[in-house]
């Protein structure tokens, strides 16, 4: 797996955590980086927001030295929010500024971002000119293949971005309709990477050598973007990374690695949030460290209900450790 280079920025490998709204904070990105992730994106923050001076919106875009070099994710539906934007995130410390052009939500589509922009070539092409020209940082994006089944949008909106001088494009090879369930459609996956001029990433269903190695089998596929496969299940970036460049399979995380990963994440929740809010976004994603424990549901129950870290600690040593 050749290196990709972005802008300037060499990673270390071509594995990357997938920007999630409500999920990739600063805590499970560490997390993923310290587990061999090249690069990790922050949760993707309005351009209007950021604009508009909101506090909340440039807390996700916080970033420690310890998790770079990291990409900051925006979505907007117009040139110029977007350009100021990019600004704002440049002199925020990120090391790549990525444009949603995927995001399925209705929220978002109503907002005539994300997805919804898919539709509209043009104004793609005035987001990525002004978010560019705007920043000295490289600048990728993020797509899904198409709308809906058969329509394959993604070759022509690579080439305008990299027309556009953006650096890399990350290709959710499902249709917006499907959302997050269902088969990505690799033949179109393989359409779009064939006339690429820019590096190509897969993203997609991804959660183990199996499903990665379908999409690093296409040519011109030049790394993985792994979302939910990655949660709980931080040791999946080294163990590709050394499948791929070692020809060595790693065993997997086992329920005690899953188990230790669920209390550090919940401690530096609580130290970043502070508490309560710590423990009140774990809720999120508890059930992705407890499923196939005994008593999940019960652990899941009480946990929903927990503020504190000792409260956590005392479930944590009643049922789980």
């Amino acid at each position: 797996m050749k290196k990709i280079k972005i802008g300037k920025i060499e990673l270390k490998n071509n594995l990357m955590l997938a920007p999630m709204a409500g999920i990739t904070d600063l805590p499970l990105r560490i997390l993923a980086k310290e587990n061999g992730a090249g690069l990790v994106y922050t949760e993707m923050a309005s351009a209007k927001a950021l604009v508009y001076g909101d506090d909340k919106t440039k807390r996700l875009l916080k970033i420690n030295d310890a998790e770079r070099p990291v990409a900051a994710q925006i979505f907007g539906g117009d040139a110029h929010s977007m350009g100021e934007a990019a600004k704002i995130v440049q002199g925020l410390g990120a090391d790549i500024i990525d444009i949603n052009l995927g995001c399925p939500v209705r929220k978002i589509a109503k907002a005539g971002a994300g997805a919804k922009l898919l539709a509209d070539e043009k104004l793609i092409s005035k987001i990525l000119a002004a978010v560019v020209q705007n920043v000295e940082i490289p600048v990728t994006i993020k797509i899904r293949i198409g709308l809906v089944p058969g329509q394959n949008v993604a070759p022509e909106i690579i080439k305008i971005a990299a027309d556009n001088g953006v650096k890399m494009a990350a290709v959710h090879a499902r249709y917006a309709s499907q959302g997050h369930s269902g088969e990505p459609d690799l033949q179109a996956f393989a359409e779009t990477c064939a006339g690429a001029e820019i590096p190509i990433v897969a993203n997609g269903g991804i959660i183990d050598e199996i499903t990665a190695e379908r999409f690093m089998k296409i040519p011109n596929c030049s790394g993985l973007m792994i979302g939910r496969g990655a949660i709980g299940n931080y040791s999946i970036f080294s163990g590709l990374d050394s499948f791929f460049n070692k020809g060595k399979k790693l065993p997997k995380a086992g329920k005690g690695e899953r188990i230790n990963w669920f209390k550090k994440h919940a401690e530096m929740s609580a130290e970043y949030y502070g508490e309560p809010k710590g423990l009140i976004m774990m809720r999120k994603v508890c059930h992705y460290y407890v499923k196939d424990l005994p008593n999940a549901a019960k652990i899941r129950d009480m946990f929903n209900k927990t503020q504190t870290l000792s409260e956590f600690n005392k479930i944590f040593n009643d049922y789980i450790s």
